[in-house]
């Protein structure tokens, strides 16, 4: 279990100490996020684009990647 902490506008693009905390989240495997009820819906909305901007996909599908083995050649 990991809390870290808020992630400011710019952390992806290593804005206070953004590129340190989104790397931290890069290991979850599970990622929860909490938000205050009382703000609006644009602090959900940034975060999602923090996280996007690192290459961490909040509800999104696996790439679908598929292996072909081939009979020759290199």
């Amino acid at each position: 279990l990991l809390d870290l902490p808020g992630i400011v506008e710019g952390a992806s693009q290593g804005r206070g100490r953004g590129r340190q905390v989104v790397a931290v989240a890069k290991t979850a495997d599970v990622i929860l996020v909490m938000l205050d009820a009382t703000k609006s819906l644009e602090q959900k909305r940034l975060l999602e684009i923090e996280l996007d901007a690192v290459g961490i996909r909040l509800n999104k599908r696996k790439p679908d990647v598929v292996f072909k083995k081939k009979t020759g050649g290199g």
